[in-house]
């Protein structure tokens, strides 16, 4: 690596005056993702893992397990009955959808302020895995069950700022800014840290081991993409992801008084991934009142 130039990802992304290796080096100091939940999304990964096995080892972090055990039940994954064991839960929620679970839980055993902002960030997080889920329902796309914990990992930089000493003292000037309705998260975050949220989010992803597809949606979800639709499934993910944000936005769930409208953007986004414009119209109608309904009755915390 040339220790001049910045890496690719971080191309367009710092402020002037912000050193690369500094943020490099603040995310290398982050704490690793618990060893429970990161020795299970491993396991999830290998093709010979059973459910027993996975099972065994939630059982071995009790918080973990029981809130692994929460947002199974919650509405968003639509069970006819309670799920009441992990076995159950491993079974029905399906490995590919469980690592969302895994990872929703973790993340909220690490973060458990009760502040407002800290509470507006989860509800986003949680909100536009839901959306996300939804959307890529209705569009019929084979990969429904991944995309929750894309969706959820969108906002992991947010989080990590709100977890850091360091960062989080300072959010207060994001939110402010961001509710005097002249920014979204991005732009404010961008003009406080000289940095934002997408690219830490990125970076812990990766240092946490998550997938170069996971990392790269992170990191891309706020782009205004190129072109007049995707090239490729990749491309597609991320656009899900960012119509799913912006209508848990318009939805009013994680979103703070003053927030920019997205209609525009969302309709862009629309046209963008094929939806028939006819239908357009409906489903940015429906899917936040969906979105809202569906979050409204899940639990209102993982705790």
């Amino acid at each position: 690596m040339d220790n001049q130039n910045p890496p690719s990802e971080f191309q367009g992304r710092i402020s002037g005056g912000k050193d690369w290796r500094e943020i490099v080096a603040w995310v290398g100091d982050l704490p690793p993702m618990p060893h429970v939940a990161s020795r299970a999304i491993s396991m999830i990964e290998d093709p010979d893992t059973t459910a027993v096995e996975i099972s065994e080892l939630l059982s071995s972090d009790a918080a973990l397990a029981a809130r692994v055990l929460k947002i199974a039940n919650s509405a968003m994954f639509s069970r006819q009955r309670e799920v009441t064991t992990l076995s159950q839960a491993v079974m029905l929620v399906g490995f590919k959808a469980l690592k969302g679970v895994i990872v929703a839980a973790t993340l909220r055993q690490m973060h458990k302020s009760t502040s407002r902002v800290d509470k507006l960030i989860w509800e986003n997080s949680m909100c536009t895995a839901m959306a996300s889920t939804l959307l890529a329902k209705t569009l019929k796309k084979r990969y429904i069950e991944e995309i929750f914990l894309l969706g959820l990992l969108h906002g992991l930089g947010q989080i990590v700022f709100l977890h850091q000493q360091d960062t989080s003292k300072r959010y207060k000037e994001v939110m402010a800014m961001v509710e005097k309705g002249t920014h979204d998260y991005v732009e404010a975050e961008q003009q406080v840290y000289g940095f934002a949220h997408p690219l830490i989010g990125a970076l812990v992803a990766k240092k946490w081991n998550f997938s170069a597809e996971t990392c790269q949606v992170i990191l891309h979800y706020r782009d205004v993409p190129e072109g007049e639709k995707p090239d490729n499934e990749l491309e597609e993910k991320t656009a899900i992801v960012q119509v799913a944000d912006m209508i848990a936005h318009k939805a009013g769930i994680g979103s703070p008084t003053g927030y920019p409208s997205m209609d525009m953007l969302i309709e862009m986004l629309c046209d963008y991934l094929s939806i028939e414009k006819e239908k357009a119209p409906e489903l940015t109608a429906t899917l936040p009142k969906e979105t809202h309904t569906t979050f409204n009755n899940a639990p209102s915390n993982y705790d």
